[in-house]
């Protein structure tokens, strides 16, 4: 965590391929705070704000997504296996009514940063027009939604799904350590991550689990009050 509080901004953050870290790396900055006393970051009204994390997939496992850096175009869908975001809720009172301001924070989109919500969803995944019409329902995008200071504590990662057969690297790794947490387990691959807990679109689960709850783009953006 303490090398992202010393990156000279949020975006430099990025390690392209490895938007899980990227995230929980965020979330500590966002929750201690910069080392860097130049950046300027407005705190006023932080105990309004709530984090949290969303892990992007479907049931298949490919998710199409517009505005990835990583694709060449903003028009051309990157097909993610997973993605992971930061999605940021800061309450505020109006005249009438409590009001929800809710921003996406994705350091490998093209998209504004920070991004509203709806806009994000909008530029990311539109109405899947770039999908067979009978095929949309399969690339449809799911959400697990986490807590912000679950993922924190309970996330854990070896890379190791990102070492092919003969021992390379699919893309270049971290140069920071990878991340550890108490009581961490092997998986069934024997590896040392629990990755593949928050990937995984079947297990539905609860908002207060250590992997949150799963839900459907209409869900999503219920919880966050845009319906």
């Amino acid at each position: 965590g303490i090398t992202a509080r010393s990156c000279s901004s949020e975006q430099k953050i990025r390690v392209p391929s490895y938007c899980e870290e990227n995230v929980w790396r965020l979330v500590h900055r966002r929750l201690y705070g910069p080392l860097n006393t130049h950046e300027k970051r407005d705190d006023t009204g932080k105990e309004n704000e709530t984090y949290h994390v969303a892990f992007i997939s479907n049931e298949r496992r490919c998710c199409p997504m517009l505005n990835q850096q990583a694709s060449k175009s903003s028009d051309i869908p990157c097909v993610w296996d997973y993605h992971v975001i930061l999605i940021q809720s800061t309450k505020g009172f109006g005249k009438h009514k409590s009001e929800n301001d809710v921003k996406v924070l994705d350091i490998d989109t093209r998209l504004p940063y920070p991004c509203s919500l709806e806009e994000y969803l909008d530029g990311s995944f539109g109405d899947l027009q770039y999908v067979n019409e009978t095929d949309r329902s399969k690339y449809a995008p799911m959400f697990r939604v986490v807590r912000a200071e679950l993922y924190l504590q309970h996330f854990y990662s070896d890379r190791m799904h990102m070492k092919q057969e003969d021992g390379d690297w699919m893309a270049t790794p971290p140069k920071y350590d990878y991340i550890t947490a108490q009581n961490m387990t092997l998986n069934k691959k024997g590896h040392q991550s629990n990755l593949d807990d928050y990937i995984d679109m079947h297990k539905k689960g609860k908002s207060s689990a250590p992997t949150g709850e799963v839900m459907t783009l209409k869900e999503l953006r219920s919880k966050f009050d845009l319906d």
